[in-house]
């Protein structure tokens, strides 16, 4: 006797975001019921109600393979160097997020009660937290100049937000160049005032 498929919730908020994110909010579930090759019977038992079905499909993963770079601490490397590397990663991310919180509050969802999917820290909270902690540990060790660190955080991470904010909702900005550049550009401007006199990498 062959035993039927199992689904796992991650298979099945993986279909539901794709075609979420491609169709809009009004998307059946009798849709995405046929697209992950269940039943919609199984979605409601798996996910109560289809409210419930597209917020946890949007809300960001709160432990995914990404956190590993967020939280990587300072290392020997030049400090350029690594927030290069983070703020490309954070760009893929907000990219990715946008459109996720366009179609979160266009089907009403409240996006605090959102955050708190998991009962785990909140994603934004979390990510201020370790970037902090990264600037927090580079002026401990003389790296950068001292500055305040929850400043810069917030600093750094809202204008790598704001490229993607613009990119998805104004798109006929026409944003120059690419987020590596964009990248690259905002270290080079934030590391002539972070760099401390000694510092030689």
């Amino acid at each position: 006797m062959v035993r039927p498929r199992q689904f796992s919730d991650a298979d099945l908020l993986s279909t539901a975001r794709e075609l979420i994110l491609e169709h809009g909010p009004g998307v059946s579930t009798s849709v995405i019921a046929d697209a992950a090759g269940v039943s919609q019977a199984t979605l409601f038992k798996r996910f109560g109600t289809k409210k419930e079905l597209m917020i946890r499909a949007l809300v960001p993963d709160h432990d995914g393979p990404g956190w590993e770079l967020v939280a990587r601490p300072l290392d020997d490397r030049p400090i350029p160097e690594q927030l290069e590397e983070k703020g490309r990663h954070f760009m893929a991310f907000f990219h990715d997020l946008q459109p996720r919180i366009a179609m979160l509050r266009a089907c009403g969802a409240d996006m605090l009660d959102c955050l708190r999917v998991g009962g785990s820290t909140p994603p934004p909270v979390r990510a201020l937290r370790e970037v902090k902690a990264f600037f927090d540990a580079a002026v401990a060790a003389g790296r950068i100049a001292p500055v305040p660190t929850e400043a810069l955080a917030l600093t750094w991470l809202g204008a790598l937000r704001n490229r993607s904010f613009f990119a998805h909702m104004m798109p006929e900005l026409q944003l120059t160049g690419d987020d590596a550049t964009y990248v690259h550009e905002l270290t080079t401007l934030l590391w002539k005032g972070l760099r401390p006199p000694q510092e030689t990498r």
